[in-house]
């Protein structure tokens, strides 16, 4: 039997360091048959080597397809403020002034718009700090 240089050697028997330097035959590793490959890792290897062009959208796309929205509620914006040109007399915080319908309630929606954005960008923010300590403890912790 072939010992290994990383077998280790008993010094109680005195050919332990011929047994060292002995040589084992081969044995015969030759397949009598053709080796075959399962269909399915014949396939798993073509799908690594084979990079396929990723399919979802991607920032550009959703980009693409924002813009495509907005100009779509835009042209109905104009719609309904062409349709509601009657003017309104409108109090607010002691000024008074007289605006079509359309753009008054046109008005109405980018304040609750802004209002929102301003609502989730300070929940964006809590969420960031939030994740940054979370970040510092679990680092403190490797």
């Amino acid at each position: 039997m072939a010992t290994r240089s990383h077998d280790p050697v008993d010094p109680q028997q005195p050919d332990s360091a011929a047994r060292a330097s002995e040589v084992a035959p081969l044995e015969d590793t030759h397949a009598s048959a053709p080796a075959t490959v399962s269909t399915e890792d014949s396939r798993d290897r073509r799908s690594r080597d084979v990079e396929l062009p990723d399919s979802a959208g991607g920032k550009l796309g959703s980009a693409w397809v924002g813009l495509v929205l907005g100009a779509l509620v835009t042209i109905l914006l104009l719609i309904f403020i062409a349709q509601n040109t009657e003017s309104t007399d409108v109090n607010f915080l002691g000024w008074q002034f007289s605006l079509p319908l359309g753009v008054l309630i046109l008005f109405a929606a980018i304040a609750g718009a802004l209002i929102m954005a301003l609502f989730a960008g300070f929940r964006i923010l809590q969420l960031r700090m939030r994740a940054r300590k979370m970040r510092k403890i679990s680092a403190h912790r490797h």
